[in-house]
């Protein structure tokens, strides 16, 4: 009996699996071929300038096509705990500084730049980053950089010893550590050097030999008031000249060309017909500028002791050469960290939220993307 039964179980079984493949049939009548698995795509050997390095602080680096309705994620890039990406346009590769646990969130820690081959974002190489000292923030400027025409990067480490790992990418080595005691990341300077903001409000600026040596170091006189009106560790370089916003309203541009830091006079932001109203610069990556000489400011109004982080309502676009205000662009939804991208097509990028929303450099907004999974800060690297 029980042979009998599980006989007619799989005829009628069979019979039914055979109606639903007739009438599967009918409805597609050319099915889709099978997929090859894995389906792997090159990327091109020069990214497109409307395309952009979008680091989720923690949880992946995004590379999104922002010049295109198409809303298209190119590639993602592993990446952990304050990771951030170096992209160079000297060579095939970009540079993810990392951190892991043995256990996840504890155990035994490793710091590393992973190098990774920029048209298939497979890892060609690793280089270990000895002490487990690299700085964990968040994803931000100053925490890696490239100098020495993009052949080193410094690492700012944080332990809460200040210093900074000298890296040689070609040779794929650790070549020493800079001590700078007091001092806070790292913005390139100088031939093959860096400077760094320091807690006295001076900036030091240290200069290497060939082989990632100190062989100079300079520091300027006071001219950050870290009391009363300190700057913005976030910074953008216009025309050679880096450019530091403060809490309160002012550009402080400083000069890094040469092998000494050449601070030079600071110019206000609000003019007095907006200072009733209280307008500050906020936000994460606040600054932006372009090869125009211009300057993109994060602002927000009624700001007080506390709101620097706050998202701003507008951006204020300066020339720098005659420090005076030549727009004043309203945003669609507050945003936190702005960038421009490259080439003739310009567009300004505003993460706002969960959203990156993309202007055209007279304010219009042309298109909004989805961040799926953000939560946190945002740094933006577009491509050049």
């Amino acid at each position: 009996m029980r042979l009998r039964n599980v006989s007619r179980f799989v005829a009628a079984t069979a019979t039914t699996v055979a109606a639903a493949t007739s009438a599967w049939a009918v409805d597609f009548p050319t099915p889709l071929p099978a997929e090859t698995i894995p389906k792997v795509e090159t990327l091109p050997a020069k990214y497109p300038t409307g395309w952009s390095f979008l680091n989720y602080a923690g949880d992946r680096i995004e590379l999104r096509n922002v010049g295109s309705d198409t809303r298209e994620v190119k590639a993602q890039l592993q990446a952990h705990d304050s990771a951030t990406v170096l992209v160079p346009d000297k060579r095939p590769e970009l540079y993810v500084a990392d951190t892991v646990w043995s256990r996840g969130a504890r155990g035994t820690r490793t710091d590393f730049i992973t190098i990774y081959d920029t048209q298939t974002l497979n890892a060609v190489g690793e280089i270990v980053l000895p002490g487990a000292k690299r700085a964990l923030i968040t994803a931000m400027e100053g925490l890696t950089a490239f100098t020495d025409d993009q052949r080193m990067a410094l690492v700012f480490n944080f332990t809460p010893a200040s210093s900074v790992t000298v890296v040689d990418l070609i040779k794929r080595q650790v070549l020493g550590d800079v001590d700078i005691p007091g001092c806070s990341l790292v913005y390139p300077s100088g031939t093959r050097g860096f400077s760094t903001l320091c807690s006295s409000g001076t900036m030091l600026t240290v200069r290497l030999d060939p082989n990632g040596a100190v062989i100079g170091r300079s520091e300027t006189k006071a001219f950050n008031p870290l009391d009363t009106d300190p700057l913005f560790t976030a910074s953008t370089v216009v025309g050679g000249v880096r450019y530091f916003p403060s809490m309160h309203g002012r550009i402080q541009p400083i000069d890094m060309r040469a092998d000494e830091a050449k601070i030079l006079a600071d110019w206000p932001l609000v003019a007095a017909a907006d200072e009733a109203e209280h307008w500050r610069p906020s936000g994460w990556q606040i600054v932006a500028g372009d090869e125009q000489k211009l300057l993109y400011v994060l602002m927000q109004p009624q700001a007080h002791e506390g709101t620097h982080k706050d998202p701003a309502t507008e951006v204020w676009v300066f020339n720098t050469a005659n420090k005076t205000r030549v727009k004043r662009l309203r945003l669609v939804r507050p945003g936190s960290s702005i960038s421009l991208t490259h080439g003739a097509d310009q567009l300004l990028l505003v993460q706002a939220g969960e959203r990156l929303d993309v202007y055209e450099p007279g304010g219009s907004l042309v298109r909004s993307l989805d961040l799926p999974g953000f939560h946190t800060r945002m740094q933006i690297e577009p491509v050049r």
